[in-house]
């Protein structure tokens, strides 16, 4: 752990990372800071560097939180930054989205509930797969399970909170069967999800951690493994079987549900502005 020094807290697109690094035994890294994969870097004072920073701007927005580091991951049931960072977006007006494999963020239902009575609140949660051996492998045994993400999806839909499900991250041969993935449509479209992301079934990887991913993909699914290299190489993007074809057919059924299914549609609904007290503001950013 190590504490991050900055005069400032967003990025251009308003992203809003309090924790940076691998916060869980996952088989995704975002950055290797030194040797260790497992180093989380803090932004101590990150809920004043926002309070000051929004004070400053005249219009509204969404911040996106938790791109590079988990928001609930076990330092913040202590540090509370997270918590800290949403009632100053909220004091503010502003929107967020959040992205977490954690049911902690429930703690915060009271903060988001008053962020969604005022504009857009959503939270980004991952499923990469139904299968919970196949979840664990990926995500490590500290984050959700299934049924406890199904059950976090519930709740906070009964609370007027919006869920986007981002099936994520795709690796070839374990996340990427057909029928599972329409079994999941099924499932979350009960659910009354309307937001499901499929990334155009893609994972970036970046150049830093590559050796850490194929590392970890060979150790968590060597069978796998071994089918993805007899035809590709360990590049910086890995791509579903046939996706194409497969976002197809998943689409056709996404359409049919009326759930919102294509990336970029997904990724411009979560940054537009909203002022449920006034009307919509076509605001990107």
């Amino acid at each position: 752990m190590y504490r991050i020094e900055s005069t400032t807290i967003l990025t251009p697109q308003n992203g809003l990372n309090i924790y940076r690094g691998r916060t869980e035994d996952s088989i995704m890294l975002t950055e290797i800071r030194g040797q260790d994969p497992m180093d989380v870097g803090i932004k101590y004072d990150a809920d004043d560097l926002l309070a000051t920073t929004l004070r400053a701007r005249r219009g509204k927005g969404m911040i996106v939180m938790g791109n590079l580091g988990d928001p609930y991951n076990k330092w913040e049931e202590e540090l509370c930054l997270t918590r800290k960072c949403l009632m100053v977006i909220e004091n503010s007006d502003y929107g967020v989205c959040i992205n977490t494999h954690q049911q902690f963020i429930l703690r915060d239902l009271d903060v988001l509930e008053g962020i969604s009575s005022k504009t857009k609140c959503i939270v980004d949660i991952n499923i990469p797969t139904f299968d919970e051996k196949k979840l664990e492998r990926l995500d490590g045994s500290d984050t959700m399970s299934v049924q406890e993400r199904l059950n976090l999806i519930s709740t906070l839909k009964m609370h007027g909170i919006s869920v986007v499900v981002s099936v994520s991250p795709i690796v070839p041969y374990v996340t990427d069967n057909k029928e599972e993935l329409l079994y999941m449509i099924k499932e979350l479209s009960g659910l009354g999800v309307r937001h499901i992301d499929f990334l155009d079934f893609r994972t970036g990887i970046q150049k830093a951690v590559r050796d850490f991913f194929y590392t970890e993909y060979q150790k968590r699914f060597p069978e796998e493994y071994e089918m993805y290299m007899k035809e590709r190489k360990n590049d910086g993007e890995i791509v579903a079987n046939n996706s194409k074809a497969l976002l197809k057919e998943l689409g056709d059924v996404c359409r049919s549900k009326k759930i919102m299914y294509d990336t970029r549609q997904i990724r411009l609904w979560r940054r537009q502005y909203e002022n449920k007290t006034v009307g919509t503001q076509l605001s990107l950013f």
